[in-house]
């Protein structure tokens, strides 16, 4: 049956109360297994159309296929903190300063989401099995996450990375970290994203590309996959077209 469970946890360290969408495989009830672990940001937009921004990335349907490896998932919600949570640099927009606290976001994963998690459901505890993934301000956010969190993840589904809003010192990030604990890291970017008259969809690829330059000389080429998709914008109906052969990717050995 198709289904997610609903999660509430006050997060003293975020200072908010946080909404957890959880999908547990459809064998979980079945058996005694351990599952490997994918952590998702903006957790209403994955599973409900309802809850999503426009529509969700239907996840529970993706999963039901059968080439996809059985995980599973946690969505985190994001608020109007978002971009103060999810972005490790702050930046400026329209005279409002954003980001800077990705490594508190972080600190809450690490300290009480993973940890109840891990005591709740039958995990995979070690990065080697435990993954994160997310889109546009969460694909930055995933990549800071293989520069700095290694010791909680070692694979990295990272979509339609808006970096360019934090320019040089995020891609000085990667050229100076060692990347050698990165099992896998997905990273793309569709050839229509704009954000409007502030960047061009040409620089939205050039941006990645950029940073795609730095990582190919860090990492094996089986483990590190950059796709330019053509035709594809800046919206959760693109997203969840790649949502599977992201997935698969990142949970092969």
């Amino acid at each position: 049956m198709k289904e997610y469970h609903v999660l509430q946890m006050e997060s003293n360290i975020l200072k908010r109360e946080v909404k957890i969408l959880l999908y547990l495989p459809a064998s979980y009830e079945q058996n005694d297994r351990f599952y490997p672990v994918l952590y998702m940001h903006d957790g209403q937009n994955l599973f409900d159309d309802e809850m999503a921004y426009k529509t969700s990335w239907n996840i529970l349907e993706h999963m039901e296929e059968e080439d996809m490896p059985e995980l599973i998932i946690v969505g985190i919600n994001s608020t109007k903190t978002r971009a103060d949570e999810l972005l490790p640099m702050s930046f400026e927009l329209e005279g409002q300063s954003l980001g800077g606290q990705a490594d508190t976001y972080y600190k809450y994963i690490e300290e009480e989401l993973k940890p109840m998690i891990d005591l709740r459901y039958r995990t995979f505890k070690s990065p080697k099995y435990t993954a994160i993934m997310g889109s546009s301000f969460g694909g930055v956010s995933s990549l800071y996450a293989a520069a700095a969190y290694t010791h909680i993840f070692s694979r990295f589904g990272c979509l339609s990375n808006a970096h360019y809003v934090l320019g040089e010192p995020f891609l000085d990030l990667f050229r100076e970290n060692d990347l050698s604990r990165v099992r896998k890291l997905y990273m793309d970017v569709g050839t229509e994203e704009t954000s409007g008259a502030s960047i061009s969809a040409e620089d939205y690829v050039k941006s990645n590309e950029e940073l795609y330059d730095i990582l190919k000389d860090k990492m094996l080429e089986e483990d590190l996959n950059f796709e330019i998709v053509k035709g594809a914008k800046h919206d959760e109906e693109a997203w969840s077209k790649r949502f599977k052969e992201v997935v698969k990717f990142l949970f092969e050995a």
